[in-house]
């Protein structure tokens, strides 16, 4: 896989584990521990009014890149773990149907000039344009809420990067396990 183009057999594998989580990420009380061990309270508030499936996609980035073995130190894990869950905060909870979400995927990889014109069109919750801008902007956006809450510069340039190409090993590791999941 490229980039971040996504085969057709890896978007249906992931409206699957959408399908799944999409009321509930089922945490265990060992994950929640996890969450509770890199994020304080204010980046949870941000971590847990996210949609329960992008809770679960965050959880899932995180745990990648905490046994990445590239990772040299400590504090080098923790930026990352932490990084990992939060990647997606620009995308609150409400923004997307299971079904928008696919759609969404399904014209950027097949539809990208229509995908790009939507993108820079804000239009009201619900509809299928809101989706396609949400999931445009959720990296700045994202990273808007961490710089507001007083997160550190890293952990912001990382969330407002981790679509884009990666210009330093940081944002490729991130970027390696969102790709993943």
């Amino acid at each position: 896989m490229s980039g971040r183009s996504e085969s057709i057999w890896n978007l249906s594998k992931k409206w699957f584990v959408a399908h799944r989580y999409k009321k509930d990420p089922k945490f265990t009380s060992k994950e929640l521990e996890f969450i509770g061990d890199y994020l304080d309270e204010m980046e949870q508030v941000l971590f847990f009014q996210m949609a329960p499936v992008d809770q679960r996609h965050a959880f899932e980035v995180a745990r990648e890149v905490a046994t990445d073995p590239r990772i040299q130190t400590a504090d080098e894990r923790i930026l990352l773990v932490k990084a990992g869950l939060l990647h997606d905060i620009g995308k609150v909870k409400g923004d997307f149907t299971i079904t928008q979400r696919v759609l969404v995927k399904l014209m950027k990889k097949f539809l990208p000039g229509t995908y790009r014109k939507l993108a820079s069109q804000y239009q009201k919750p619900g509809t299928l344009t809101h989706a396609v801008f949400v999931q445009a902007a959720h990296p700045k956006r994202g990273a808007y809420m961490l710089q507001a809450f007083g997160a550190s510069e890293l952990v912001v340039e990382l969330v407002k990067n981790h679509h884009e190409t990666p210009k330093s090993r940081f944002a490729r590791l991130l970027r390696e396990a969102d790709n993943l999941h």
